[in-house]
């Protein structure tokens, strides 16, 4: 049975009332909160010594002295407090926990502003009065804001309107029962956006069961690639460890992590209550690469294919004529191929051949190939032709290091005989990659040159570093050079 609260779910709460969190990730709530803090005691700051000075001491005070004193408190209040953990959502709705945490945090960062200022003599422009007032004050809007935050939070909650990673949800009926998308949303900041529904164990070995789960894990597989989904969540009864490992092994081809939530039996033993996270689900597959490192290497492959883009375009425009005026044929040649996560694209290449092959048969260039034109033969042996993905690479659909993405006639040619070929699709395809500079360049009628071939790609998949892309990119520039399988 397949469910999908994608566009149901949404609709139920968007006639609620919304809060300071609807529409905001669940991993930015902590971001939230501290910016809210910081705003608040810069306000404190500049009023407590503004009006003491104005009220008390009738002279006008300093404003940059107060919005330097300001800065260095909320510094220091933000560190403090994120060392004791109260920006966690658990935290934040823990109304006796943030009453202790604000009042060590803030009476932390008075005493350390305190101190800087006895340091700095700078008692002229920011008096122990108003360094009172300010400690007062402070805590106040902070404890104030918390408070808000925490109600702001509940309504988010309640209505549904807090966003999280984009999920699938697998699992039997009777766990399914017991996590609704609100539940999800609440205790581990999930959002729901299709659940799909496992018939109920039995024989572990029987076959027809086992092929039903197949079935239904493939449906999910589709499901996730289509609504773009962040991570695949299972609810299965922990003593199915047979169930579970066959459902694991079929989900590899996914490029997302698998969590396992805590079934019925032993959420029931860790006692889980209100809080976020409490009998957090455990990771069974992690993503090929963190956040971090997609950040990391999208950032690496716009700024260097942009720079590469601007300094050979005059090369590139005096190929494109060459091609339009050596042979009949557009200068660019598409085609279809697999990307990140399965997805098809359209390459861009210089075209090399007098034939625009994209379709259920498309034959690899060969050795003195008769298709070849004789500009296409200069390009190809000096890699020219590969340069116009660099706007495949600045449109997101490749990156400048990863697995070559093979025409999808070959790539359904190739999954069907090459254990754990889909596992190449766990990053973007690039314009050279780990294979290629081992010298697995070309035609590949062999199968067992594409196995080594994708055995250099998983290897790459598995240990990818921003230093091996730029080793990679370095080696590629001497295997052009060597014009090594190049035809």
């Amino acid at each position: 049975m397949v469910s999908n609260f994608s566009l149901t779910h949404e609709a139920t709460y968007a006639s609620k009332s919304r809060s300071l969190f609807s529409g905001v990730s669940y991993r930015y709530i902590g971001l939230v909160a501290a910016v809210c803090d910081v705003l608040l005691i810069l306000i404190a700051s500049w009023a407590a010594g503004a009006g003491y000075h104005a009220i008390i001491l009738e002279i006008e005070g300093s404003p940059e002295a107060f919005v330097a004193v300001g800065t260095y408190c909320a510094t220091i209040y933000v560190l403090i407090s994120a060392l004791l953990g109260l920006y966690r959502p658990s935290a934040l709705l823990s109304a006796r926990l943030q009453i202790r945490g604000v009042f060590l945090a803030w009476c932390g960062a008075i005493l350390a502003v305190t101190s800087i200022l006895f340091l700095l003599k700078a008692g002229a422009n920011y008096s122990r009065g108003a360094t009172a007032g300010f400690g007062i004050l402070g805590f106040c809007f902070v404890l104030l804001s918390r408070a808000l935050t925490g109600i702001n939070l509940q309504r988010a909650l309640a209505n549904g309107t807090l966003a999280g990673p984009r999920v699938i949800l697998i699992g039997d009926p009777g766990e399914l029962a017991s996590k609704s998308p609100l539940k999800l949303l609440r205790f581990y900041g999930a959002r729901e956006v299709a659940r799909f529904e496992l018939s109920e164990s039995a024989n572990d070995g029987d076959a027809g069961q086992q092929g039903d789960a197949l079935n239904v894990v493939d449906a999910a597989i589709a499901a996730a690639r289509a609504l773009s989904a962040e991570q695949i969540v299972l609810a299965l009864r922990w003593v199915d460890v047979s169930r579970r490992d066959l459902i694991c092994e079929r989900l590899q081809v996914l490029p997302l992590p698998v969590l396992l939530l805590p079934d019925q039996f032993v959420g029931s033993i860790i006692r889980t209550t209100d809080e976020f996270g409490t009998g957090a689900p455990i990771e069974l597959q992690r993503a090929p690469l963190s956040h971090r490192d997609l950040v990391v290497k999208r950032l690496f492959d716009v700024v260097v294919a942009g720079m590469c883009l601007l300094v050979l375009f005059p090369i590139l425009l005096m190929v494109g004529l060459a091609i339009k005026f050596g042979s009949p044929g557009p200068a660019i040649f598409r085609q279809r191929r697999k990307g990140f996560n399965g997805s098809d694209f359209e390459i861009w290449k210089f075209r090399t051949m007098r034939v625009m092959e994209d379709g259920p048969i498309v034959r690899q260039a060969r050795v003195n190939d008769d298709r070849v034109t004789w500009i296409g033969r200069l390009l190809r042996a000096s890699s020219i032709d590969e340069l116009p993905q660099l706007l495949n690479v600045l449109a997101g659909q490749m990156s400048l290091v990863g697995p070559r993405p093979h025409a999808l006639a070959h790539d359904l040619e190739y999954s069907g005989c090459i254990d754990k070929y889909a596992f190449r699709h766990h990053v973007k395809p690039g314009i050279t990659g780990w294979a290629q500079v081992h010298g697995y360049r070309g035609e590949t009628r062999d199968p067992a040159l594409m196995d080594k071939r994708v055995k250099y790609d998983l290897w790459y998949v598995n240990n990818w570093s921003l230093w091996l892309d730029i080793r990679i990119m370095a080696y590629t520039c001497v295997e052009v050079l060597r014009g090594r399988n190049a035809y």
